[in-house]
C-alpha cells in the first residue's frame, strides 16, 4: 500500500464553492425579503384581532 491517497484532498475548486453558494444565499435573501412582504400583506387583509359578538 504505498501509493496511498490523500484523506483530505479538496475535490472541488474554490471558486465554483464560492460562486454557488453566493448563488445560493442571493436567492435565500431574495426569498426571504419577498416572503416578508407578502406575509405583511396577508396580515393587513385580516384582522385576527377582532372577535365577532352578536
Amino acid at each position: 500500500m504505498t501509493d496511498q491517497k490523500p484523506l483530505f484532498k479538496a475535490p472541488y475548486d474554490i471558486k465554483d464553492v464560492s460562486a454557488l453558494f453566493l448563488i445560493v444565499a442571493f436567492v435565500l435573501i431574495l426569498a426571504a425579503v419577498f416572503g416578508n412582504n407578502l406575509f405583511g400583506l396577508f396580515q393587513d387583509s385580516f384582522n385576527f384581532g377582532s372577535i365577532p359578538r352578536n
